[in-house]
């Protein structure tokens, strides 16, 4: 068996002193990262739009209605870029099927009343539901939203009407608040006078310096008066042998002289 040699043993050591250099340049080696987790599919998307004015007649032909609104679409599972990239796609078509509908609605409505014609368009499309459009197996939706501008010759003519319209309502308002304020004054009045007429001394409220308040008591106090003599009376006229309607009436005549 041949003994290593002097000269093989220097050059083993030289290497390992080399590699242990190297090492020590190189640095640690790189702790191994976990890979990144794949990135979410996308969930429910909606990207909105503007509607083009969309002008129809009304009935008669002479004016028009003007149709704004928005169109809402949706999408599930696309990318944002996906989506707006359908939308474009798709917009022309909804737009005029929109104007479609409106038109064969509008023909009917006189061209001052709006809001009729703005009821039965939105009925119309929520009956309608969802527009679908389908591309290359991707899928979106589109929801129109809209409202209704009168034709501007139509909002000149009917404007003064409106106008008359809202004075008469401000001073139906104004009316209203008044007689709220009379019915609270006429409550605190009837509240005082109810307390004057069963207090312990009724009669002393005429001798009051407000003679328009003395003038309303003394009234009341007759009318008191009166109501009492004609239950006394009624009482006087009952016989012995009607005792229990006796009882009934005395009750009466305490209750409308008040307390002594």
């Amino acid at each position: 068996m041949n003994q290593p040699t002097e000269k093989t043993t220097w050059r083993r050591r030289l290497a390992a002193f080399w590699r242990r250099c190297l090492a020590a340049l190189r640095g640690p080696d790189p702790v191994p990262q976990p890979a990144p987790a794949p990135p979410l599919p996308p969930g429910h998307l909606v990207e909105r739009r503007s509607i083009t004015p969309i002008d129809v007649a009304a009935r008669g032909f002479a004016f028009q209605f003007q149709v704004h609104g928005v169109f809402v679409w949706s999408s599930d599972g696309l990318e944002r870029q996906h989506l707006r990239s359908l939308v474009d796609r798709f917009a022309p078509y909804a737009h005029r099927y929109l104007k479609g509908i409106a038109a064969g609605l509008a023909r009917g409505v006189e061209p001052h009343r709006g809001e009729e014609f703005e009821g039965r368009l939105r009925r119309r499309l929520r009956d309608l539901g969802d527009w679908s459009y389908t591309r290359d197996g991707m899928k979106v939706t589109c929801r129109p939203q809209v409202h209704i501008q009168l034709d501007e010759r139509v909002q000149q003519h009917i404007r003064p009407f409106w106008e008359e319209l809202i004075s008469l309502d401000y001073e139906r308002d104004v009316a209203a608040r008044r007689a709220r304020h009379t019915a609270r004054t006429s409550t605190q009045w009837a509240a005082v006078l109810d307390e004057l007429l069963t207090g312990p001394v009724p009669g002393a409220a005429a001798s009051m310096t407000n003679e328009r308040l003395a003038d309303v008591v003394r009234e009341v106090l007759k009318e008191r008066l009166a109501e009492q003599q004609t239950l006394a009376d009624a009482m006087t006229a009952l016989g012995p042998q009607n005792e229990y309607a006796r009882e009934g009436f005395f009750d009466l005549l305490e209750e409308h002289r008040g307390p002594a």
